[in-house]
């Protein structure tokens, strides 16, 4: 079959909001054949299926994109395209269709739950070039590449979108979860050694947490990293090495006004790579998905990295 220039992907995630599912698609798919566009779609089953349909599809000459769902099954497809080896990624065109708890992706570019308005988005076909962060990091002594469309977190954060995943399993996908296990590890986790280089500056000591990002929210609208742009070629980082309890119960007030930079015990930054050494990381959290590591691991933009379809 040939695949031309307006043939689309379609990956759907039916564990993302699964209320009105069978509606949601229907109307997709009726509005996409009245507009004349040609697509063939596939439905993740389980964890990391979103990557392997991705990739799939792109060695199958697929050119564009369409996620419906959350910034797991999004982020999941940038992992399948930039795993295909493709020469060229950045005429490669994405779209999102969010269906997600958190939907922090979306978020920024004015996407909600209202899949009508999304589509009529996607019918109008504005494209913005995007950038993508990859990690590059060890697993038992091997070299590992992982990429991330929103935002990479070390440390607390990673602890928590952990301890998110695993209640998901019990009570299902809620915008509440995060926030509880925010809460319930935030005065408990323990800060541990660390080095961060990067060509602008080297911090060595205490790391409690850590949010590089690409996007400027996370964890269901939170804003880690408030002015950073997908689109500037650059990371920002926001750092707290060591905080007090008072320096705790202060930043949760700042976590979704914007202005937790203002916070003393907070620094940040803005790069495009870092590397990081640190005593007991083992796991880092990449737009909510939760990855094994050890030490050194590197953080990268990729600029211009990729197409997607924005208001």
């Amino acid at each position: 079959m040939e695949i031309t220039s307006n043939h689309w992907a379609i990956i759907i995630n039916p564990k993302s909001g699964k209320k009105q599912f069978r509606q949601q698609r229907k109307y997709l798919f009726l509005t996409l054949k009245h507009a004349g566009i040609r697509f063939d779609y596939k439905i993740t089953k389980f964890a990391g299926h979103a990557i392997k349909i991705a990739k799939h599809f792109a060695q199958l000459n697929y050119r564009n994109f369409l996620v419906v769902g959350g910034d797991g099954t999004i982020s999941e497809l940038i992992n399948g395209i930039f795993s295909a080896n493709i020469a060229d990624t950045s005429t490669i065109k994405i779209a999102l269709i969010p269906r997600g708890t958190g939907n922090d992706w979306g978020r920024f570019w004015g996407l909600t739950n209202d899949y009508k308005h999304s589509i009529d988005i996607f019918l109008k076909n504005k494209t913005q070039s995007i950038d993508i962060g990859k990690i590059n990091y060890e697993l038992e002594g091997e070299q590992s590449t992982h990429y991330f469309i929103n935002s990479v977190g070390f440390g607390l954060d990673a602890a928590v979108a952990r301890n998110t995943n695993r209640m998901k399993r019990y009570v299902g996908s809620h915008s509440f979860l995060y926030t509880i296990a925010l809460l319930g590890a935030v005065f408990t986790y323990r800060t541990h050694k660390a080095i961060i280089k990067s060509k602008e500056k080297i911090i060595e000591g205490a790391m409690f947490t850590m949010n590089v990002a690409n996007g400027c929210y996370s964890g269901g609208g939170m804003k880690q990293n408030p002015n950073a742009l997908p689109y500037d070629g650059l990371l920002d980082v926001m750092l707290a090495k060591k905080p007090t309890f008072k320096d705790i119960l202060f930043a949760l007030t700042l976590l979704f006004n914007g202005k937790l930079l203002q916070h003393p015990v907070i620094e940040s930054f803005q790069t495009s790579k870092l590397t990081l050494q640190c005593e007991h990381n083992g796991i880092f959290e990449a737009d909510g998905i939760v990855v094994n590591c050890s030490s050194p691991i590197a953080v990268e933009i990729i600029p211009k990295g990729i197409l997607m379809i924005v208001p």
